[in-house]
């Protein structure tokens, strides 16, 4: 799997940012994907991940994952010194 971000805003010396946020809460966030059909059934738009760099998702589950997304995985942080790594459903 691979995971895109922080990415960086300038050039050596600049701080990393986040790849995007998602604002305030992660309870939007689908957390628990447990088969190959499961996540060809979620709908467009949907944020997958997990706090544990991804790896709470099979290679199955996340190959899926990523053939319904444009930008694929990325680490995004929900709160400071919290990170997750999400992908959003695009098709």
């Amino acid at each position: 799997m691979q995971i895109l971000g922080p990415i960086t805003s300038g050039g050596a010396g600049t701080a990393k940012a986040p790849a995007f946020t998602l604002g305030e809460s992660m309870s939007n966030v689908v957390t628990e994907v447990v088969s190959v059909e499961a996540a060809r059934a979620l709908p467009r738009g949907s944020v997958v991940g997990d706090a544990h760099g991804g790896l709470t998702f099979s290679d199955a589950v996340a190959y899926a994952l990523e053939a319904r997304s444009h930008r694929g995985w990325q680490e995004i942080e929900s709160s400071p010194g919290t990170y997750w790594t999400v992908i959003e459903l695009n098709c």
